[in-house]
């Protein structure tokens, strides 16, 4: 220990257990404060810092509690042990909480977490402004950013520095310091802020990307952040962000219908197509066990007739379906309509209405030769007359002695997603994969598959729903993808333009932004993961209200989207994909991307179950901070995890302007003249 450093003992390590000391201080310490050589320092003050010097390096912990105990000194007088503390021991609560050590360069460095504890009796200091300086990271700001050009390499590097932490706030301990986050540990981890409805959450991260873009040695251009809005909140909070800085742009989008003459909004689609098998299955609640196969087949059926696939396998598909309608025991008028609709949307060359059947029927009662199927499907008397005819058509065998167009060996081709169709085509599919579930037995199908059926009519006629219905035959993926990625487009330069894209989905009901942040997000991993240069186009995803759509109830509708975002969380960090996670209620996200999250901001949380969850989920943090959780103020939050060195209570930065999200003010709202005119 220094010379310096005995100059500012203030007591000494009397207890030691394993998660915290007891301190004696010092006689003479009456007030809890110690003139030093650069101010007066008080230490006694709940969450603030002492260190005790232990070997080469700083143990440094924080206080949690402050207490007194009599001595046992006889009192002349009995009054004094009540009017006077004079005699009294004092003594500190503290916590471990990291080390401050020396590198090799002789600079301080701070890492969280004891391994090592002091012995007793070992003294304790006073914290001074350059160990807060190590533990805040108020240092090392900028380093240089080499971009790995010709004349880097030529030892002529004139690349500009770069940012490696960004302030997010003021310390409530010590306010003359900035509270920083490393950005490459926080951007580039997954990330989490919580806390309960108007503690200040979006207000949180609209600060945070604001002091990011107002960074003009070297702005964040590379930077992508896709927000789900589910609130219409992020618009309002980056409309002046062109303004500070020429080199960023948002985008914006909507699922609402936009002005025409507004150019500064976009309106949201989502090809149909764009969909996979699971998705389509949750926009559609499919069962598992029967109505899944028959979306599988139906979509299947769509892609195939809408292609130009050989006949040989439509051929096949018709001809089942219509001696299956032929055989059943619906009434001839009713088989007719059947047959007519489905060769109406679905026909080939060789079976359509048109067709001739080389054969004979009815017309009128009077036979004909050479008539075609719609003849053979002509009623007389209640009775379809070509019935046969038809029959054998379909039934007809070549010289080999094998079915035309039936065969016992056929396998319908899988469905795969980015193949165009038409989405009213999918009804009529449905039909026909239904009867082609039929003809070989199954014949309760129609009945099992009767709420899906139901559910895609519903889909297809309801107005919030446009965006994925609407004919987009237009739109390619990689296209549909870069504006999204804030790319240009593919087939001019793929220059970076837009480096915040914000989806205001605030109409939207929970099934549309499950459907919606789903599908994009997958896309986009999938993107990522088979970039030619992998991990290099770094893609943050803001999902607000994460507790919608990211459930860890799987008995909820959309329970099934959590495969998506737990499967960027386990492996999107390899790729360049990483989560944002904004919600009021960590009880009800999913387990698996929660426990993922390198980093908590927490706000005021007062619900004991979601207390309970966030100890359940982070266990190497101690009770004494959890239990600050209720008591925080609004614009206040404790911020955790590998982007910090240590738990820090802060206050947040101001946004400006802030996010469409602040309190209603209740009292100027109701106390106005009587009569007053409002507009909704």
């Amino acid at each position: 220990m220094t010379k310096e450093d005995k100059q500012r003992v203030i007591g000494k390590v009397v207890a030691i257990n394993s998660d915290r000391f007891s301190v004696e201080l010092l006689s003479g310490l009456d007030n809890f404060n110690v003139s030093g050589f650069d101010d007066i320092h008080y230490f006694a003050q709940l969450n603030s810092y002492v260190i005790v010097p232990y070997q080469n390096y700083y143990i440094v912990a924080e206080v949690a509690g402050v207490r007194e105990k009599d001595l046992n000194v006889p009192f002349s007088n009995p009054t004094d042990q009540i009017l006077s503390k004079i005699q009294a021991g004092k003594f500190l609560e503290v916590l471990p909480i990291g080390t401050i050590k020396t590198n090799k360069e002789n600079e301080f460095n701070f890492e969280f977490g004891v391994s090592v504890y002091p012995t007793l009796y070992s003294d304790v200091l006073y914290i001074k402004e350059q160990e807060l300086d190590t533990i805040f990271k108020t240092n090392k700001v900028k380093e240089r950013s080499c971009q790995d050009k010709q004349e880097c390499k030529d030892g002529n590097c004139q690349c500009r520095d770069k940012y490696t932490s960004l302030p997010i706030g003021k310390s409530t301990i010590f306010p003359d310091y900035d509270v920083k986050i490393d950005i490459d540990k926080f951007f580039g981890s997954h990330s989490a802020v919580l806390g309960n409805t108007g503690s200040g959450k979006s207000c949180t991260i609209a600060s945070m990307l604001q002091t990011l873009y107002k960074f003009d040695e070297y702005s964040a251009t590379g930077s992508t952040f896709i927000f789900f809005d589910v609130n219409g909140e992020y618009r309002q909070a980056f409309e002046k962000v062109k303004e500070n800085n020429d080199n960023i742009d948002v985008r914006n989008f909507t699922i609402d219908e936009v002005d025409e003459n507004d150019n500064s909004i976009e309106k949201f689609i989502l090809p149909h197509w764009f969909l996979d098998i699971d998705e389509w299955a949750l926009l559609l609640k499919a069962s598992e066990k029967s109505q899944l196969p028959i979306l599988r087949n139906a979509l299947a059926l769509a892609v195939l007739f809408e292609s130009g696939a050989t006949n040989t396998v439509k051929n096949h598909i018709l001809a089942s379906c219509i001696t299956q309608i032929l055989r059943d025991e619906t009434s001839s008028p009713s088989k007719k309509d059947r047959i007519k609709s489905i060769l109406q949307k679905f026909n080939t060359n060789e079976i359509n209405l048109s067709i001739n059947c080389n054969g004979s029927t009815f017309h009128n009662g009077v036979a004909t030769v050479n008539c075609t199927i719609e003849n053979c499907l002509f009623i007389h008397f209640g009775e379809m007359r070509g019935i046969q005819h038809l029959h054998d058509y379909l039934e007809q065998r070549t010289d080999e002695g094998d079915f035309l167009f039936l065969s016992n060996n056929f396998y319908l081709p899988s469905y795969q997603s980015n193949q165009k169709f038409d989405f009213k085509l999918l009804e009529n599919a449905l039909d026909l994969a239904i009867l082609y579930e039929e003809a070989h037995g199954n014949r309760q199908i129609r009945d099992y598959c009767s709420s899906l059926i139901t559910r895609f009519k519903s889909v297809k006629e309801r107005d919030d729903f446009n965006f994925l219905t609407e004919n987009k035959s237009n739109v390619e993926e990689l296209e549909y993808l870069y504006q999204f990625l804030g790319l240009d487009d593919p087939l001019i330069s793929c220059a970076k333009k837009s480096q915040v894209i914000i989806i205001d989905l605030n109409s939207a009901n929970d099934e549309t932004v499950e459907v919606i942040s789903c599908v994009l997000s997958r896309l986009i991993f999938e993107k990522l993961k088979t970039a030619k240069h992998r991990n290099t186009f770094p893609v943050n995803l803001v999902l607000e209200e994460a507790h919608r759509y990211i459930s860890t109830d799987s008995g909820k509708v959309f329970g099934d989207a959590n495969r998506v975002f737990e499967r960027i969380a386990k492996e999107g960090r390899k790729y360049g994909m990483f989560l944002l996670v904004s919600s009021q209620r960590p009880s009800e996200l999913s387990r698996t991307v929660l426990s993922q999250c390198s980093n908590f901001i927490v706000h005021r949380i007062q619900n004991p179950e979601d207390l309970s969850h966030i100890r359940q989920i982070t266990p190497h943090i101690s009770e004494t901070i959890l239990r600050r959780l209720p008591s925080i103020p609004t614009q206040h939050a404790l911020i955790f995890g590998h982007a910090v060195n240590l738990p820090t209570t802060f206050k947040v930065n101001e946004a400006d302007p802030k996010p469409k999200s602040d309190n209603n003010e209740v009292s100027k709202n109701w106390f106005k003249e009587k009569d007053f005119e409002i507009d909704l």
